[in-house]
């Protein structure tokens, strides 16, 4: 068996894009993932260096510091998350990075605005799915809005992934007796074990992706939210990865050189 990994592309990002309303910010979440990076893209605003220039770690670390950004993270709290993944970066320079990203993507306040006032005026946040998070009894601060503005983008991605992803190819797998098995769901992603045989990891593809990126509206604001695959010998492994999707020959021969790699 082998690994196909679906992966929702840059899922937290263009949540937080289309619920901002700024136009800048929405045109981009819109973006397909073979268009724009936006981990490299952040990667040359925190960094002030051109695309080509940006490494693997600067690449790596501009996502936990764009994360961070967009849920209000001061730059002490950053620091300390960084240096967890090996990444060190002081509070002086976190808050240099912090300052040159939202000046760039200003809609980011833009979010923040709207989801304070959807938690002081309703005492709750909804999600597109109907579900709700209530804040009754909690006193209005820093660290309750904090709390709204990740729920807010976590929950549409883990409903997204559940709901679209995860059970239809439980069901799929199930109706039509395949011997593929789900291993994994970690945040934006799922973890299928698969075979070359029988083109069922090209229609476990297939499946997954009609069914992720059907159109959404997030507060009015519609997105499709791209999915994106890999084959793959061990998990995280990236032996070969889609940005855009790939043609069945293509898939089928990517899968036959995994396949070969792994029985040697």
């Amino acid at each position: 068996m082998i690994f196909l990994r679906a992966d929702l592309s840059q899922a937290d990002a263009r949540i937080v894009g289309v619920l901002s309303k700024n136009a800048q910010l929405t045109e981009l979440a819109r973006m397909k993932p073979w268009e724009f990076d936006t981990h490299r893209h952040a990667a040359e605003l925190i960094f002030q260096k051109p695309q080509s220039e940006i490494s693997k770690d600067e690449r790596q670390g501009s996502k936990k510091i764009a994360h961070g950004v967009r849920y209000d993270e001061q730059p002490a709290r950053i620091s300390d998350s960084l240096l967890k993944d090996g990444y060190i970066y002081t509070e002086e320079e976190c808050d240099v990075f912090r300052n040159r990203y939202l000046e760039a993507l200003p809609g980011i306040l833009e979010y923040q605005y709207h989801t304070r006032m959807l938690i002081i005026r309703n005492r709750y946040l909804q999600d597109s799915w109907g579900g709700r998070i209530y804040f009754k009894y909690d006193r209005m601060a820093p660290d309750l809005y904090r709390r709204g503005y990740a729920w807010r983008a976590a929950v549409e991605v883990a409903k997204i992934l559940n709901q679209k992803a995860f059970i239809p190819a439980d069901r799929f797998i199930k109706t039509n007796a395949l011997r593929s098995k789900i291993n994994l769901q970690v945040h934006d992603e799922i973890l299928i074990s698969t075979t070359p045989f029988n083109d069922e990891a090209w229609k476990l593809a297939c499946m997954i992706k009609e069914s992720v990126e059907q159109p959404r509206l997030y507060d009015g604001v519609e997105l499709v939210m791209p999915v994106e695959f890999a084959l793959e010998r061990r998990y995280h492994s990236e032996d070969q990865e889609f940005k855009r999707f790939p043609s069945r020959d293509e898939f089928n021969d990517k899968l036959k050189v995994v396949w070969n790699e792994r029985i040697r």
